[in-house]
């Protein structure tokens, strides 16, 4: 993206704490943030943007995140971006519906920052 060799991270939430979370961390580390508040405004920017990483709530507006993972994972120039789900209430039900739809991992809680910071650290090779 642009001159930038940073890795870009996609967040898409509606919710002002997770924007906040991720604004705070992307000042500290190597990757630029872009941010979409529902679920369409995400699909579209991940199609046009292609970034490393995308970050959705469970129940984002609009789509949610099992629906813009299954329409991601059709396309070969977004089918290998990996997908992590906000989901304070994971369930082994939701991590089979999310594994399905080709997430590949839960964040539990944006408050528990030193564990977003763990998981963006795992999935952009920092």
């Amino acid at each position: 993206m642009g001159g930038s060799n940073k890795p870009v991270v996609l967040l898409v939430d509606h919710k002002p704490e997770a924007r906040e979370v991720f604004t705070q961390i992307a000042k500290e580390f190597p990757f630029d943030l872009i941010v979409a508040e529902d679920g369409q405004a995400g699909f579209d920017i991940a199609r046009e943007q292609e970034p490393d990483l995308i970050v959705i709530r469970k129940n984002v507006p609009v789509l949610n995140a099992q629906s813009v993972s299954v329409l991601l994972k059709q396309s070969a120039a977004t089918d290998k971006i990996p997908i992590l789900v906000i989901c304070p209430d994971y369930s082994p039900e939701d991590q089979e519906k999310f594994q399905d739809a080709g997430c590949n991992d839960c964040i539990k809680d944006v408050k528990e920052v030193d564990i977003v910071v763990s998981k963006l650290k795992e999935w952009l090779a920092l």
